[in-house]
This record gives C-alpha cells, structure tokens and sequence, in this order.
C-alpha cells in the first residue's frame, strides 16, 4: 500500500508539473484530487488482490489486474467528476490524461519489477515462508512441491504431512482429482474450518467461468479463500448495508418502477407483480417478489417446469432450456435481458427475508429433488445476486451452479459481498447470462 500511495502521489505531481508548469502553483481541488485518487485506487486494488502475495507466481495475472484497475479508475473518476460537476476534483482534460498515462506505466514497474524482486528476495529465506500442509494423492505431491520450490514468490513451504491437519494447520493445499462437485465438495468441507486458508487444487475448477486461479500447475487453477465465520457485528453490518442501499435502489428507481407498471399493463392481462413462494434461510418459506414477465394463461406451467428442473438436477440440462420463449410477453422479454424484473426483490431485502448478496432463493419443488450436498446453501440468507449471478446465471449446468454457492457460503464476508456487489453492475448492464 505504500509503495501504492508512492506510485500515486508521484503520478499525480508528474501529471501537476507538465500540465502546469510547476509544483508551486496551488491548483484548485488538488488536494481533494489526490486523496479521492488514493481511496479509489487502494480500494479498487485491494478488490483485485493486488495486495495478495500468491499471484507474483504468474506476473502476468498482476498486469492484467493493473490493467483492470486503470480503467475502471479512469471510469470512476470521469463520472464522478460529471456527476458532482468536479466540485472537488481537477477539472483539466490534460491533467487527467496525463495522470492516467503515467499510473499505469509506474504501477507496473513498480509490481511486475521492484516488488516481484523483495517478495522473491524475502521468501528466499526458508524460515519467511508459510508452511502449508499438502493433501491429495502422493504421487502428485513432489510436482506441487518442486513447483513451490521453484517459484518461492508464492511464500508457501508444501509439506506432506496429513496428521492433525484440522487442528494444527492455517494453511492447506488440497489436489483432488474428483470428477464430481458433490465430491469435491466433500473434500474442502472435511478440511474448511473458520480461520484456515485453503487453497484447492482441482481440474474441475477450469469449469467454472470465474477465473479466481492465482495460478495454474499443468493447466490445473487453484484457488485460495479463508472460511469465516458468520460473526454477530458482520450479521448487523449485513443488515444496516440491506436496508440503507435496497431504500436508496427503491427510491432511485421508483420512477422506472411507473414506466414498467404502465409497459406490463398495456403488454398483457394480469397483475403487475409476481408473487411466488421461495425458500429463505433454513429453508423457511417466504412470498417472492418480481415484475410479471410470463403469461398467466397456463395451468399447467408449473407442473412442467418442476419436470424440468428434475431433468435439470438428474442430467444436468443447463438451467436456461427450462424456459419456454412462447411463455414470455413481449415485455418480458426486455425485463428478463435487462434484469429489472428482479428489481421488486429490494422489497424482499427490505423485509428482511432476503439479502443483497447470497444464494439465489429456490422454489420449494427444487428444494425437493436437491442432492444432500445441495442444501448447504441454505445455511445462509438468499441474495437477489451473488457468485452465480456475476459469474454464470443462466448459462452453468446444475451442479457447477450450486457449487458456486456452496463456495460463497464458506468464504463469505463482508468483503466479498461488496466485490459482488460492486460486480453484478457490468453483469446486468451486459444481460450476462441473462433468459
């Protein structure tokens, strides 16, 4: 973060100086410009692991998150600046390109050279490095240890040692060679516990269209998190974000609200809102809420999209075939691309049956043909967005689906709802996914 607020501040006066001539002059809202460059990036990096030592194994994935985090600071900047008519930022078209010229050249000699050179310099020395508790076949464990060996940037010292591991372990590198989420699933549960940093090796991962691997050992990602536990100031912290952002969302839109009202109207016969029985935390029963999208014409509805979703459990159909186009309005179909149809869930958060991010809430009939391993996502309240949302909606077959939740669960955090959260904005705005 040092080196960060360094690159930054010195990015800042070099754009200063070619612009304006010296370092002297006092220019109106610099001050405020610098401290809102500082914030925005540190937390944008911060978002994109920049700050986690495991992806100087490949310092390409560093320079594509710099990368990421250039543009979307540009972004940032330039709209805040129009939203608040640059009250508080520097208002100089040269400044700002220049600015962004020199931060991401300096930001990545800085990463890719000086700070690749002390992680490597600093993990070099045997005793610096993390003793991290290999389990898997092994006959696979020298390959994973050489590679660590190899590559001491990453700071894991692997070891082969599978006795107490549950109890005297902060780190574990798990390789599986499960074939089956459901499988793999059991595998991570028998070792995740809260405070331990599990790092999971596993050909079924290049599946998942996430992309979280810091690295990959023979076209094999792996991915790292921390299980946590649900704590009782995280709970209260969940609950106030719910309720402050869903009433922001609810007034903003409320406008728009109107306009779908009188559009579903004109489009079709039928109430507005859809009212439909889900499944909450624990599996308690409660009343859903979105904007009507489908036709109401059709008993017997129901009754095939519950033969549906067996067929989509037991011969992992991918979820988007469930839905028949000649059922949705004309209408509809704009709601569905776009996701408004989802935006009378904020209703839902503001009760308090559902949350901003979580598992998406199923339909009781779905509950009823989950595998076992299946209900483990609810353990926790559903979300109107979440891993699968941002990452795969309508597209990922059954289990992949559920997996991506399950892995939510565990890793769940106050840190990683605002990443999602901070994510679904590109993913609806691209109808990612989206039937």
């Amino acid at each position: 973060m040092l080196f960060d607020i360094l690159t930054i501040t010195s990015s800042f006066f070099l754009a200063k100086l070619l612009r304006f001539h010296s370092l002297g002059v006092f220019v109106r809202n610099e001050w405020t410009t610098l401290i809102f460059l500082i914030f925005t990036i540190l937390l944008l990096n911060y978002f994109y692991d920049l700050y986690n030592h495991y992806f100087y194994a490949q310092l390409g994935r560093v320079f594509f998150k710099i990368l990421n985090v250039w543009i979307i600071a540009f972004i940032l900047f330039i709209l805040v600046g129009f939203l608040t008519k640059f009250y508080f930022l520097i208002n100089s078209r040269s400044f700002i390109f220049l600015f962004f010229v020199f931060f991401p050249i300096l930001s990545s000699i800085l990463r890719v050279v000086v700070t690749s050179t002390i992680l490597t310099n600093y993990f070099n020395v045997s005793r610096n490095r993390i003793t991290t508790i290999y389990v898997g076949p092994e006959e696979r464990y020298s390959q994973f240890k050489n590679f660590f060996d190899n590559n001491v940037i990453s700071g894991l010292n692997l070891i082969s040692n599978q006795k107490d591991i549950c109890v005297n372990s902060r780190q574990i590198f798990l390789f599986s060679e499960k074939d089956d989420y459901g499988e793999l699933y059991k595998e991570i549960q028998r070792l995740a516990k809260p405070g331990v940093r599990l790092h999971i090796a596993s050909p079924l991962l290049n599946e998942l269209p996430m992309n979280w691997e810091w690295c990959k050992i023979e076209n094999i990602p792996i991915y790292t998190f921390i299980v946590n536990s649900n704590k009782t100031w995280q709970e209260i912290l969940r609950r106030f974000l719910d309720i402050i952002i869903s009433s922001l969302c609810l007034i903003i839109l409320f406008p728009l609200f109107i306009v779908v009202t009188i559009a579903i109207k004109l489009d079709s016969p039928g109430s507005v809102i859809y009212k439909q029985k889900r499944c909450g935390y624990l599996g308690k029963e409660f009343t859903f809420y979105k904007f009507r999208s489908m036709y109401n014409n059709n008993k017997d509805y129901a009754l095939k999209r519950e033969k549906e979703f067996k067929d989509y459990i037991e011969n992992k159909t991918l979820k988007g075939k469930i839905i028949d186009n000649s059922e949705i309005t004309p209408v509809g179909k704009v709601l569905r691309r776009t996701s408004i149809d989802e935006f009378p869930q904020f209703f839902n958060v503001l009760k308090g049956d559902m949350t901003l991010i979580g598992p998406r809430p199923p339909i009781p009939y779905e509950v009823k043909y989950y595998k076992d391993w299946h209900k483990d996502r609810l353990k926790v309240k559903p979300g109107i967005s979440g891993l699968w949302q941002v990452y795969g909606r309508g597209s990922m077959p059954c289990d992949s689906s559920i997996f991506l939740d399950l892995l939510y669960t565990m890793n769940r955090s106050i840190t990683l709802d605002l990443k999602l959260l901070f994510q679904t904005i590109p993913a609806v705005l691209l109808g990612k996914g989206a039937y």
